[in-house]
């Protein structure tokens, strides 16, 4: 008996050793720290669920899900679910198509955009060149609350606005139970038209200028604003779940929920973007409205990295996304590229983070969305969520940090 227990408890004890030395990740691993980081994330509430993609020494590092869609826990996020990318879309579609747009027509960035776009020439607008209007320093207003401009007093819709029956004056759907007048785009682009205009050469972010770029796509290449896209990019790339109008290809429950609209849709917001105005342009527009997972995000981003070439294709020119993802006016207090962010220049203020390089650069996105790209440390991030629910008041993911801790934890590690 003794010489059999005498073998058998050295084997015992390896067991559970082994079991350990597998299970449990290195305390100062880059995984271990994202986990940690994002989980605090949603114990906060700064977020129910979350995607977070790190590329980094040539690979992906890490492709992780976190949380729930809701807070409620019943759907665990996956890696396949889609977010509503926000602004994000402002470089991942906007900026992308404008760069080839560039390259094709040999645009001159110092040129008038008006010359351009008819739309302007007898507007306020008419001198503003395509380097201000992609810098945010044209002088033009940030946003329109268009959703504010469709009531009437006593609560019901004005006509040629929004009904809640689709038929041929109302033809295009932009929720569960809400259809736009067939002509109201047009009354958006006029609207943008006659807004205010303030100094030139004045950093003043403005959503206003992407909502004129499918518009452009259109005239110069005879491409709508996705086709265009998809012929470029998105097809090369084979990029399967990146997408206007998601609920038109993939299964509500594979769409992460946004916010419970209390002011505009009165219903959640699911499936359908988020931001009003791009949602009155039919879902598609280059201020907001591309959805996608960050597994389909990682291709674009290692592009930018690779400066314009992935898998033997070479998409954009080195020349053009280096001048896109610089400074603009580096002599001045704006930060911005020609589309892309830039990192803050101010040392009490650092954005996105104090670690970033001065060449990086990337974008934010209201719902709670973000990607950065840092070609000195040769990493990018993709952050997705969705902070604004149940409410845009959420500001958790703003207050805790998230995003810069995120980024710091990439370059330490």
């Amino acid at each position: 008996m003794k010489k059999l227990l005498s073998l058998l408890i050295p084997a015992l004890l390896l067991i559970p050793l082994c079991s350990f030395s597998q299970a449990s990740p290195p305390r100062n691993s880059l995984e271990h720290k994202v986990d940690s980081l994002i989980q605090y994330g949603i114990q906060n509430k700064a977020f129910p669920g979350a995607q977070v993609l790190i590329f980094k020494n040539d690979s992906i590092q890490l492709n992780k899900s976190y949380g729930y869609q809701t807070y409620d826990s019943l759907n665990p996020i996956t890696n396949s679910n889609l977010y509503d990318l926000a602004s994000v879309t402002k470089v991942l579609a906007s900026t992308l198509a404008f760069m080839k747009l560039y390259e094709l027509y040999d645009i001159d960035l110092n040129k008038k955009v008006s010359s351009y776009i008819p739309l302007l020439k007898r507007s306020n607008k008419k001198n503003t060149s395509f380097k201000e209007v992609l810098s945010h320093s044209g002088g033009w207003i940030p946003y329109i609350a268009h959703q504010n401009l469709i009531y009437k007093k006593n609560g019901d819709f004005k006509n040629r606005t929004v009904s809640s029956k689709q038929n041929n004056k109302y033809p295009t759907q932009i929720s569960d139970s809400l259809f736009i007048h067939k002509k109201y785009a047009k009354k958006i682009l006029s609207r943008i038209k006659k807004t205010k205009i303030g100094d030139s050469g004045t950093y003043l972010y403005s959503g206003l200028w992407f909502f004129l770029l499918p518009e452009l796509t259109l005239e110069l290449s005879g491409l709508s604003f996705t086709g265009f896209l998809n012929t470029h990019f998105y097809s090369p790339l084979k990029l399967k779940r990146l997408t206007f109008l998601p609920s038109n290809q993939f299964p509500k429950d594979e769409i992460v929920p946004t916010e419970i609209d209390s002011l505009f849709r009165k219903k959640l917001v699911q499936g359908w973007v988020h931001d009003e105005a791009a949602a009155m342009m039919g879902g598609i527009s280059g201020n907001a409205g591309l959805f996608a997972n960050a597994s389909s995000i990682a291709p674009l981003l290692k592009m930018f990295l690779q400066k314009g070439s992935i898998d033997g294709i070479q998409l954009l020119k080195p020349k053009t996304l280096e001048l896109f993802t610089q400074r603009t006016f580096p002599q001045s207090e704006n930060r911005r590229g020609l589309g892309f962010d830039k990192p803050s220049i101010k040392i009490d203020d650092p954005y996105p983070s104090e670690l970033v390089s001065p060449e990086s650069y990337g974008h934010s996105g209201f719902t709670g969305t973000f990607i950065w790209v840092d070609p000195i440390d040769k990493s990018f991030v993709v952050f997705l969520s969705n902070r604004v629910y149940p409410s845009r008041n959420q500001r958790g993911l703003y207050e805790l940090g998230i995003r810069r801790k995120l980024l710091n934890v990439t370059i330490e590690n």
